[in-house]
């Protein structure tokens, strides 16, 4: 049974606010990224994992980041674009583009965003 009340109805604008499209962009290129070059889960645990394994994955993080910490998603955001074009020289042209793309897409999305302060208005 769904609860309700005003404690609710605030939880979900909170939600509402995040800047949710952005972070998946953000881990959907990453994931792309892992998945181009199969990657199983013991390559991705071990001590010497390579810089084409941790540019996806911190593109992954910086995406979960970005939803989950709206007030700190700039830096997660800018993190995310540079490790997306890292990707195009360490992980196969950056996943044939796509990966690469959706993480510059959705970093950029997070950075363009509205600042997500109540009260705050935007200029225009």
């Amino acid at each position: 049974m769904a609860r309700s009340g005003p404690g609710t109805a605030r939880a979900r604008r909170a939600w509402r606010r995040r800047p949710f499209g952005a972070g998946l962009a953000l881990v959907l290129g990453g994931a792309e990224i892992l998945l181009v070059q199969r990657a199983g889960p013991g390559v991705l645990l071990s001590a010497g994992a390579d810089v084409r394994y941790a540019l996806p994955l911190l593109m992954c993080g910086c995406g979960v980041l970005v939803v989950l910490h709206p007030r700190g998603r700039r830096r997660y955001a800018v993190v995310g674009v540079l490790a997306s074009l890292g990707s195009w020289v360490a992980s196969d042209l950056g996943g044939f583009l796509v990966g690469m793309t959706l993480g510059i897409a959705g970093g950029l999305a997070a950075l363009g965003g509205p600042s997500g302060r109540d009260g705050a208005t935007t200029p225009g």
